[in-house]
């Protein structure tokens, strides 16, 4: 696997932010694992592969300074691994998840096929640098491979070229929210105080259609909102179970779409809004919705999510920006908020009916250096599936399993409101 002698595509500038500011410590990939019904075979799962590597020339490619350079023959990036038992297949994953993923020596899409030696079903690991794309162009990656894989459509034989994806853009955005504080927010509790590079997770998952027709009925919010509403509630309960008081500070970085068409284009096209718990204690959790759905109405409508086209410190060599670029957007007053909430709600759209063959999706979303969990949510088939991100040496399993337990807890309470 050797890359050609020039370059394919240059990098946008979120492309070229995710390959200059990873930390050992913080790598900047996340991770989907989706639990397959029947795995459609090796060689099967590995031709999709290619294909979609040919498809999204990107995946089949690594970066060399401010360009994508695509190898001559990309392999399939494929490992597979059989286990007989639960446990076992966990911990293959958690190592496979721990490993390196650096897109300056590698492809940025790797795999692992965990397979089951006592049944047909199997676990599809693959691991995205945000170098190369987002969440949504994850979906279609996956949707390629298993359509190919699965016989539903012919293998792409010949690569694309190389696209840019159109972003939108603000005639005078606001660099801060009007809800925000005067200092950067708290952060989670945590009892640790070294980070790792080391991500655990555990996962639960929420009936989903109850609760959505319940949002519809109370109306002025979506069901995307009450989840972070409860993210939200959940980082004040916790800091407060902790000793914080009434006076704290707590912020929920919410990833959004900024997409000129939405469900289309490959590469990243998600930036981020920051929401504040902002409201009275004793208001009800759909009053407290309401409140997400305010400020994150005005943070779109004012451009917080802008990302500008082109900045000064970009047009300088690689060598001379990515350390001033890792010092300004790592200074202490920037607020990276208390935790991360995301939710991918609609599948089809990255990948249509194929993901029928997929019963449960988790996501092992990038953790900040400065958060110690965050929660990553995929609504497949009525169920989501949040997965509750944490680093061991910061919170320890005992209290990850709490504070998904807080949560579970605001969902209960939205069951009893809504219901």
């Amino acid at each position: 696997m050797r890359p050609q002698a020039t370059s394919g595509g240059r990098l946008a500038t979120i492309d070229l932010l995710f390959s200059v500011l990873g930390d050992p410590r913080r790598p900047l990939d996340f991770t989907l694992v989706f639990h397959l019904r029947e795995s459609p075979g090796v060689e099967a799962l590995r031709a999709g592969a290619r294909s979609a590597r040919n498809t999204y020339p990107a995946t089949g490619s690594r970066v060399v300074n401010k360009s994508w350079f695509r190898f001559d023959e990309p392999e399939d990036g494929l490992a597979v691994v059989s286990t007989p038992a639960g446990d076992d297949a966990v911990t293959r994953i958690e190592e496979f998840i721990d490993s390196p993923l650096d897109p300056r020596e590698q492809m940025p899409v790797q795999q692992l096929l965990v397979a089951n030696s006592a049944g047909s079903g199997a676990k599809l690991v693959t691991r995205f640098h945000h170098a190369a794309a987002d969440g949504l162009s994850a979906g279609l990656w996956l949707g390629h491979q298993l359509r190919v894989a699965y016989g539903e459509e012919p293998p792409a034989r010949e690569t694309s070229p190389f696209e840019t994806l159109p972003l939108r853009t603000h005639t005078s955005p606001v660099r801060k929210s009007r809800f925000a504080y005067a200092g950067p927010s708290d952060r989670l509790w945590s009892p640790g105080a070294r980070p790792s590079r080391t991500r655990r997770w555990l996962t639960t998952n929420v009936a989903a259609a109850e609760l959505r027709r319940g949002c519809r009925e109370a109306g002025g919010f979506t069901y995307n909102d009450l989840l972070a509403a409860c993210a939200l509630e959940t980082f004040v309960l916790w800091n407060r179970a902790h000793g914080a008081g009434r006076d704290q500070r707590v912020g929920l970085w919410l990833p959004v779409n900024i997409r000129r068409q939405s469900s289309a284009g490959f590469g990243n096209g998600t930036s981020r809004i920051r929401l504040y718990a902002r409201h009275m204690d004793a208001a009800r959790l759909a009053d407290k919705c309401r409140e997400v759905r305010r400020q994150l109405s005005w943070c779109v409508r004012h451009g917080e999510w802008a990302v500008p086209e082109k900045t000064p410190l970009m047009s300088l060599p690689l060598w001379a920006s990515a350390p001033l670029l890792r010092a300004y957007l790592g200074r202490p007053g920037v607020d990276m908020t208390t935790g991360v909430f995301s939710h991918a709600e609609r599948w089809a759209g990255a990948g249509g009916e194929i993901f029928r063959h997929v019963e449960k999706i988790e996501c092992v979303g990038q953790l900040h250096a400065r958060h110690c969990a965050g929660i990553y949510g995929a609504t497949h088939a009525g169920q989501t599936w949040l997965t509750f991100v944490y680093d061991p040496n910061l919170l320890p399993p005992g209290d990850a399993r709490r504070l998904a337990g807080m949560y579970e807890e605001q969902i209960d309470l939205a069951r009893r409101e809504l219901g």
